[in-house]
């Protein structure tokens, strides 16, 4: 059984130390689109029992000795960050904390992006994370040679009968399908965008919320207009049941006067001797 109080001594010594290939600093493109790809999986991943994290530190419970993995973007079943950010254990111990991530993400650097493509495949498969995708956010691309060919987006999915990486090969728009996100990715400008199999764009949770509010008001501002539409027909319609009414009146004093002119003239002829019948 592995005692857990030997972890913080092993953390203070690798957690100390510059991981190896890692640069120091991150350019701006680099730092926009790990952003913007952590906002998009924790809103997919909104109110389910899996954490999104970025350059934390997955030793091995087998592997003691080994460096820690620390990839741009982990996505770790049964993590939540927030329960944690109050334990001296800043890491996460995998066949102890929990399983591998379900899947990992690179984001290219110039200084790292050869060691993501030709090193990191092989150390993530082999701490058994089921998929690892790279991609280069910067345009033109820092990759060369033959990577310049998978324009900026390249992909793993571990077989799991030899244990070894096997490259997800592209459709022939150029995607590329997460089986652990069930999404479809694709580089788009700066940006590694996530598409549902229908081909709906996934959101941020901003630009979801954002895109409800948009929505509701859509949905008021045509309610809105329905109602005044129904005022004015309302309006409309007591405007012609009024004429109407008018109408009514007047003829009923046409009528009225009508009969007056009649009564007049019979009585006229009564009064010369004429019985208004026997002109019938």
């Amino acid at each position: 059984m592995t005692i857990k109080t030997n972890h913080i001594e092993i953390e203070h010594y690798y957690d100390s130390q510059q991981l190896e290939g890692e640069e120091l600093t991150q350019s701006f493109a680099h730092y926009v689109a790990i952003q913007y790809l952590i906002a998009v999986l924790e809103w997919f991943f909104y109110g389910k029992n899996v954490g999104v994290v970025s350059n934390v530190n997955f030793y091995q419970i087998e592997h003691l000795k080994d460096p820690p993995k620390s990839p741009d973007i982990a996505v770790v079943e049964g993590l939540v960050p927030e329960e944690r950010t109050n334990e001296d254990n800043p890491s996460y111990w995998i066949g102890d904390d929990g399983p591998p991530p379900l899947v990992v993400f690179e984001v290219a650097s110039k200084e790292t992006w050869l060691n993501d493509l030709e090193t990191k495949p092989k150390s993530y498969a082999g701490i058994g994370i089921p998929e690892y995708f790279s991609f280069d956010p910067n345009e033109p691309s820092v990759w060369t040679g033959t990577w310049r060919e998978q324009l900026r987006l390249v992909g793993w999915r571990l077989d799991t009968l030899s244990g070894e990486y096997r490259r997800v090969e592209k459709d022939g728009a150029g995607r590329l399908w997460s089986e652990q996100l069930q999404s479809w990715l694709t580089i788009e400008d700066k940006h590694l965008r996530l598409y549902t199999r229908e081909g709906e764009l996934r959101l941020t949770g901003f630009e979801a919320q954002t895109q409800r509010a948009a929505l509701e008001r859509a949905r008021a501002e045509a309610q809105a207009r329905r109602a005044e539409a129904q005022t004015q027909e309302a309006a409309l319609e007591r405007a012609r049941a009024e004429a109407q009414a008018q109408r009514a009146e007047a003829q009923a004093q046409e009528a009225a006067l009508e009969r007056a002119r009649v009564e007049k003239l019979l009585e006229l002829l009564r009064q010369k001797g004429i019985n208004p019948d026997d002109l019938i």
